[in-house]
């Protein structure tokens, strides 16, 4: 895991555990069109809506924190199955 990474994990951990969610994952993957992808699971499991929510709250976090310097496209989803 990256040092960005890391402060990502931990910048993002709480909000996203406020909706009922656990962060399982982040990568961000560099690029000419550089994405973040965030990982969350529950064991209710997670659906479209959920990821929704998610990426709003986390939208509203990396806007106030600005921790990534280049735009890149936000990516909410679940691990996949066990």
């Amino acid at each position: 895991m990256s040092t960005l990474e890391q402060k990502l994990t931990e910048m993002l951990t709480a909000p996203v555990e406020a909706l009922g969610f656990e962060l399982v994952g982040i990568e961000f993957i560099r690029g000419r069109t550089s994405t973040l992808r965030i990982y969350i699971d529950s064991e209710d499991g997670i659906n479209v809506d959920d990821c929704a929510d998610v990426s709003h709250q986390v939208s509203a976090v990396m806007d106030v924190e600005d921790p990534i310097t280049v735009a890149y496209n936000l990516e909410v989803s679940s691990p996949g199955l066990d």
